[in-house]
């Protein structure tokens, strides 16, 4: 299964900016350099007082579609 891995430091103002924007994509780069954007839905279950903090994978399957985001690290 494709994955890729990101790592995020969201302050708590910023996610709660983002969710009152109507962005409905993130757009980051991975930990070996690559482009990344994907839907901020799936940052939900991440977010803590303190806003998202670690090291994600986020898993995809053959035709490119989500299938799981896993915290791999603070």
């Amino acid at each position: 299964m494709p994955s890729v891995t990101v790592r995020l430091n969201v302050s708590a103002q910023e996610v709660l900016d983002f969710y009152q924007s109507s962005a409905l994509n993130v757009k980051t780069t991975s930990v070996d350099g690559r482009s990344v954007v994907f839907p901020r839905r799936l940052l939900r279950t991440m977010v803590t007082h303190q806003g998202i903090q670690g090291l994600f994978r986020i898993h995809f399957n053959e035709q490119g579609q989500f299938v799981q985001i896993e915290r791999l690290a603070p």
